[in-house]
């Protein structure tokens, strides 16, 4: 009788192979075509969603400004959306302190504050409309998701492996719009539901770049007036307390922070909603979505 000998490194791709299958880890290197089909399996079957013609979500709103400025306020948030089209707006006090970015399916318009002026929130929003035209603001949040309608959208996605973000193991695909853009754009899922839960932005631009700066003043710096260093933009949303609506399982809560490192205008503001009203056919009146004119 004689023993076969297995080699240690075998051993280890095995012990590997079995710790993987006991404790669920799921297969990093999965297509993202099956990503995106288990995710919009995670959302609700493909008839529930097919009848959804027209969403209203709303909720109460808790917006903080760190730097760039300092304070809070608590107000309420509509997010609405129809096809391509969709529109957030966060209001306050009054109907004239209402903060709202919208996208008519062609055209993306942003609020102003006082006129000719914006926010660093309201600019960031104006100088990146591919978060509209992408439908990628609000993730699941929005009939504009482009996982929702992913051959119209044709973007490029990448698995990017599990990554960990605020102590989970996420799976990550990179996403790169049809016709590009300059922010780096990467979506989380949670890997035994494939439920999206966050999506992050960023952006260097460097000194010698004659690139507007996102929240800044506007316009671009002249030639005699370069930047001293480069210019940091982190952008994330994190979508959390999932719940069935209507055969839909959605977040309902949505937290968005954006974070400007940079000697013009630094900034740090995040908001927290949490929404408490969801329906599902409810169809954007022509005004209510228009672009302004001018």
């Amino acid at each position: 009788m004689f023993t076969r000998l297995i080699p240690l490194g075998l051993l280890v791709v095995i012990s590997a192979t079995m710790l993987s299958i006991v404790n669920g880890t799921p297969d990093v290197k999965v297509a993202p075509a099956e990503v995106v089909t288990k995710h919009l399996e995670a959302i609700g079957s493909a008839d529930t969603r097919r009848k959804v013609k027209g969403t209203r979500i709303q909720g109460s709103c808790l917006i903080t400004v760190k730097e760039g400025g300092t304070g809070e306020a608590q107000g309420q948030a509509v997010f609405s959306s129809q096809g391509d089209m969709n529109l957030f707006k966060l209001g306050f006090e009054s109907e004239a302190d209402a903060t709202w970015f919208k996208f008519d399916g062609s055209k993306s318009s942003v609020s102003q504050f006082r006129p000719g002026r914006r926010t660093s929130l309201e600019n960031f929003f104006a100088s990146y409309e591919i978060l509209f035209k992408e439908g990628l603001l609000g993730g699941t949040l929005t009939e504009a998701w482009p996982l929702l309608n992913i051959e119209k959208k044709n973007p490029k996605l990448e698995n990017a492996g599990l990554k960990e973000v605020g102590g989970k193991k996420l799976l990550a695909l990179k996403y790169v719009p049809r016709k590009g853009s300059d922010l780096k754009i990467t979506l989380f899922f949670e890997p035994d539901t494939f439920r999206h839960l966050r999506t992050e932005y960023s952006q260097t631009i460097y000194a010698n770049e004659q690139t507007r700066i996102a929240g800044g003043g506007g316009g671009l710096p002249p030639a005699t007036n370069r930047r001293a260093s480069n210019t940091r933009i982190d952008a994330f949303e994190e979508f959390s307390d999932f719940k069935e609506e209507q055969g839909l399982t959605l977040p309902h809560t949505y937290k968005f922070e954006l974070s400007i490192q940079s000697e013009v205008r630094p900034a740090l503001i995040n908001w927290t909603i949490n929404f408490t009203d969801f329906k599902f056919s409810a169809p954007f009146t022509g005004a209510e979505i228009s672009a302004p004119k001018g």
